[in-house]
């Protein structure tokens, strides 16, 4: 069997729940101003984007990163199917303790290993040298190079995962007529207030919840707050409003390295955002402000 070339850094099988009924999946290219359809095989991923020659030293495959995502993918898949076949005949959804810390790691992974997420590492690290005052400097292969260091950074997943694992799961159905969008980078983190979307080490504020949108209609929200306690592995009883979904939605379009997806070319409000926030519309923004 040939070896997979185009990594996928967000699953097919997630993006598919995003296609409409002929398996198009609808794209906005935030940097180009275009729309267009595709398959979910062919975007949200790059050619050897987990590659890591280094392995083949240690006589590992230099795709043993790609293939532990693989694995990861297929149980993510069966849970996240389970729990859509669930929520719209019940008030609670069953998840077992082993489900849980799967999809933990899973969502705490999937944060970590989009592209956006190894631009902000990028940047994060130059941001620290200029900090410290050095001048920035990267090979060309550093870049994939960090970011499997973070992947790999066990003490750092596992943490998230911890964290995200002791949440408050919360599934919230939207019956609007305005989908939730998803993107090339699916999982969010938002402040404690639930106004400001974050990145980086803020993560771990406490209050911080993760939102990743599981279909146009469904919605996971992992909080952090204790007053929610109640509602854990329950379907949200708040009736969303299509403010609520614009602002959900302005989280993957403001948050995503480059494209928008939804399961029909409905991107007037992904339009209308970048036009008041022209920054975001390009992949190599500045993602930290730090003052030099």
């Amino acid at each position: 069997m040939s070896e997979a070339k185009f990594h996928h850094y967000v699953p097919r099988f997630y993006l598919a729940r995003f296609a409409n009924a002929d398996g198009a999946l609808w794209v906005y290219d935030k940097s180009e101003d275009r729309i267009f359809p595709t398959g979910p095989e062919r975007i949200a991923g790059e050619k050897k984007f987990y590659e890591v020659p280094e392995l083949a030293e240690l006589g590992l495959s230099t795709l043993y990163l790609e293939k532990q995502f693989a694995n990861l993918e297929s149980e993510a898949s069966k849970i996240t199917e389970c729990w859509l076949n669930q929520v719209e005949n019940a008030k609670v959804v069953d998840i077992p303790a082993v489900n849980r810390e799967i999809m933990s790691l899973f969502l705490a992974l999937q944060l970590l290993r989009t592209n956006e997420a190894r631009t902000q590492i990028v940047q994060f690290y130059k941001a620290i040298q200029i900090l410290n005052g050095k001048e920035p400097t990267l090979e060309k292969s550093d870049p994939n190079y960090l970011h499997t260091r973070l992947l790999w950074d066990e003490e750092l997943v596992n943490k998230i995962a911890q964290k995200i694992a002791r949440c408050n799961w919360i599934f919230a159905w939207n019956k609007t007529n305005k989908g939730f969008y998803t993107s090339d980078h699916p999982v969010l983190a938002k402040t404690s207030d639930n106004k400001n979307w974050i990145q980086g080490p803020k993560v771990f504020d406490p209050g911080t919840s993760l939102i990743y949108p599981l279909t146009p209609t469904w919605i996971l929200y992992c909080e952090d707050r204790e007053q929610l306690k109640r509602f854990d592995q329950t379907v949200s009883p708040v009736e969303f409003t299509e403010d609520m979904v614009d602002h959900e939605n302005s989280g993957q379009v403001g948050m995503s390295y480059r494209f928008v997806f939804a399961h029909k070319p409905d991107f007037d409000f992904a339009k209308m955002f970048c036009g008041l926030e022209k920054q975001i519309t390009d992949p190599k923004r500045e993602r930290y402000d730090f003052d030099r």
